[in-house]
């Protein structure tokens, strides 16, 4: 199953009971489509019918098992809504599905643009995952703004409780994704800094501890709402996804150096 909008893809269960004027409907619909093929070969012919009588005599039966909670069918379904809410209930941290969704993107944009989109470098990088997270962001506000979407729910930090999941909630997650994967890749450029000072005889301009801050800097400031609706628009070259970052060229020249 893939993953979108942060979740994966889960199975719809069938929640309905037919009641007993359903399952008359459904026999008379039987016998008509029966009716209506040819009969090459008739050897026994099952034939089933309903009366006024009998159906009046089910609905009132099925209302005084409901109106006395003696009426299976509601507990099954009851059981059923209770698993459906489990099954979409989020309990675990969704980072990891974030992060690969935006690396689904990311591969797609590669394929897109080709070979120039393919580099490593930190230009390809500041635009392909700002457009990666600029993608599942708007896919996260469409799914919610569907009528038709199936419910999810989260588990209530403040009462415990099981409630609606809402967009704000999903946003956040995919914030608090975005923000663990690009504080691991600032500590990261930070440690590769310093590997060039001690083995690499490369004296930076910079201390690793800015290298690594300026990294932070330019990835969050890659996602603001100015940048979102850069990323939005239709570019002729994946650089055009580029965000504008207000670190400087100075430190984008520094930035770009290490990549």
């Amino acid at each position: 199953m893939g993953i979108y909008a942060g979740r994966t893809e889960m199975p719809r269960l069938n929640k309905h009971i037919m009641t007993y004027e359903e399952l008359a409907a459904r026999a008379q619909e039987q016998e008509k489509n029966q009716a209506a093929k040819p009969k090459v070969q008739e050897l026994v012919k099952d034939k089933v019918t309903f009366s006024e009588e009998g159906l009046k005599s089910a609905k009132e039966m099925r209302e005084y098992l409901n109106e006395n909670n003696l009426n299976s069918n509601r507990l099954h379904m009851v059981d059923f809504e209770e698993l459906d809410k489990q099954l979409r209930t989020k309990y675990t941290d969704y980072s990891n599905n974030f992060l690969a969704e935006m690396q689904e993107v990311i591969n797609e944009e590669r394929r897109n643009w080709g070979s120039g989109a393919s580099g490593h470098s930190f230009d390809n990088s500041m635009a392909l995952t700002a457009k990666a997270y600029q993608v599942v962001h708007d896919r996260i506000v469409d799914e919610f703004a569907r009528q038709d979407r199936d419910m999810t729910y989260v588990i209530d930090e403040v009462t415990g409780e099981r409630r609606e999941e809402t967009v704000e909630d999903r946003l956040a997650e995919l914030e608090t994704a975005y923000d663990r994967h690009t504080t691991f890749v600032a500590a990261s450029k930070k440690a590769m800094a310093q590997i060039r000072e001690a083995f690499g005889g490369v004296k930076l301009p910079e201390k690793p501890e800015d290298i690594e801050k300026k990294t932070k800097e330019a990835y969050m400031e890659a996602v603001s709402e100015k940048n979102m609706e850069r990323a939005r628009q239709k570019v002729s070259s994946h650089i055009g996804y580029r965000p504008q970052l207000s670190i400087g060229s100075y430190w984008e020249q520094i930035l770009a150096s290490i990549w």
